[in-house]
């Protein structure tokens, strides 16, 4: 059954995927839906089961799923479901603009299928180089998707995504072979010297000299693909220049997924090193990151760029929480994660019917939005205002709870100034939001009211952030802790 389940995540998607590439603009969306579909069933099922059977393994090790990794698997399925619900609306608009070519929209969902793909089936697997070569896929796919417009800027962001990309994950490649050629010198050339769960149960006879150098390998090619400072420039140009629903998936997903990545290898090197090494350099980084971002979101002046920079935000924040460690910061980073994607999907598809509303992405144009254009314009508010950390949201109790937990770890002084930068953040992003709400109405809105399917598409992942903030249910509630523990470094 794991296999049948395993299988489904990633082949159905690819097929689907394959054949969408050469179907007809009339039918590749229908064939997209039909693979993504099962692959979200199959992999909602197969998480539900990790958390109520415990870890899973299939296709003799290959395949190991504990409660992170079927946390994450979750974590891009459902962004993945925003970002699909939101590509016909988008293709649909390109469309009557002239701006599609003969088979774009089968090119489209096929490459957004494989993205997901790509994404779907790193937090499947237990061998470290076969995770490296998925999130390599994923840059690969990806570049294609974020210069999809084909305009000179788009072009430009592609190539520096693709480029940046490919640099960081050579650093990371690098990183993994230095933790096989430790891994080698206790278990000999076994077929399972990068197997995570083996690493991690022989990490206190591992070489510490190469270990510290694969982690710093690591934190340099993954926090690249997380949008680290000082590795981020590819992202501000990627995120604004991919089409909304791609951005949404890059936000709410692939960020994660490569902050994932780079847990694994924390997690080895606190078994092997103890925490002081690698958690020092994550809080390092993580304050870097919260600081570089903010003066990028307080003067920004274009709506989508000012998404990516608070997108390096919230990673500074998790990856923050990553190195603070401790049971309650932990906690906060995986709320963190799940709300920071359902916000951040949301917000990117509602910034993208604005902007094509509107005929602009200066913030300075799109004022009286509430009224010119009430269902993005509701929706990027409110998303903006969650994001933004205020209550009652699930990102709020989650900062709350980084902040505090990094106190009660000992990192007192660098939650201080966390504390301080997200302040300032907030002012600095309620600021633009007044502008954006409130502020002198610009041109007339060019498309239609919005239907209710375009408004329940908003409303539903921003009601999930909003509750989340509220209330616990007891079942994501346990979830929440079985990946406390992993991330702690036992079992989950």
């Amino acid at each position: 059954m794991t296999e049948l389940l395993v299988a489904l995540v990633v082949i159905a998607p690819t097929a689907a995927g394959a054949v969408a590439w050469f179907a007809s603009d009339r039918h590749a969306g229908r064939l997209a839906a039909l693979g993504f579909a099962a692959a979200l069933a199959a992999g909602l099922l197969l998480a539900a089961r990790v958390f109520v059977e415990g870890p899973l393994r299939a296709f003799g090790g290959l395949v190991v799923v504990d409660a992170l990794g079927a946390y994450v698997l979750g974590l891009v399925l459902v962004v993945a479901t925003v970002a699909f619900a939101g590509s016909p609306g988008h293709l649909a608009h390109e469309r009557a603009a002239g701006r599609l070519r003969p088979h774009d929209t089968g090119r489209y969902y096929a490459l957004l299928l494989w993205f997901a793909t790509g994404l779907a089936a790193v937090p499947l697997l237990d061998n470290l180089g076969l995770l490296w070569v998925g999130i390599e896929a994923t840059t690969i796919v990806s570049a294609l998707l974020v210069g999809f417009a084909r305009t000179p800027t788009a072009i430009e962001a592609a190539w520096k995504y693709l480029i940046l990309g490919s640099i960081g994950i050579g650093f990371a490649l690098l990183g993994t072979l230095l933790l096989y050629a430790s891994s080698v010198g206790v278990l000999g050339e076994t077929s399972d010297a990068l197997a995570w769960t083996r690493l991690v149960a022989i990490a206190p006879r591992l070489d510490p000299a190469y270990v510290r150098l694969a982690f710093i390998f690591a934190l340099a090619g993954y926090g690249t693909k997380a949008g680290l400072v000082p590795f981020h420039f590819w992202l501000p140009d990627a995120h604004s220049q991919a089409p909304s629903p791609v951005s949404s998936l890059l936000s709410g997903a692939a960020l994660a997924v490569a902050l994932y990545a780079l847990a694994r290898f924390h997690l080895i090197t606190v078994a092997t090193l103890g925490p002081a090494f690698s958690s020092t350099l994550l809080v390092v980084l993580g304050l870097l990151s919260l600081a570089t971002a903010l003066p990028f979101i307080v003067a920004q002046g274009d709506l989508k760029r000012l998404l990516a920079y608070s997108s390096i935000e919230h990673l500074g924040l998790a990856t923050l929480a990553l190195g603070f460690g401790g049971h309650l910061a932990l906690l906060g980073l995986t709320l963190h994660l799940l709300s920071h994607g359902l916000a951040k999907s949301t917000v990117f598809l509602a910034a993208g019917r604005l902007v094509a509303e509107r005929g602009s992405r200066r913030i300075g144009r799109l004022g009286g939005s509430l009224v010119r254009s009430p269902a993005a314009g509701r929706a990027l508010v409110l998303a903006a205002l969650a994001l933004a950390g205020l209550p009652p949201s699930g990102i709020f109790v989650a900062e709350i709870a980084i902040l505090l937990g990094g106190v009660q770890a000992g990192w007192g002084p660098a939650a201080g100034a966390a504390a301080a930068i997200l302040a300032l953040a907030v002012a600095g992003l309620l600021f633009h939001v007044v502008r954006v709400s409130v502020g002198p109405p610009g041109r007339p809105a060019g498309e239609p009211p919005a239907s209710r399917r375009w408004a329940l598409l908003l409303g539903v992942p921003l009601a999930a952030v909003v509750v989340a903030g509220l209330w616990t249910p007891s079942p994501l509630a346990a979830a929440l802790g079985q990946v406390v523990i992993v991330l702690g470094g036992g079992r989950g």
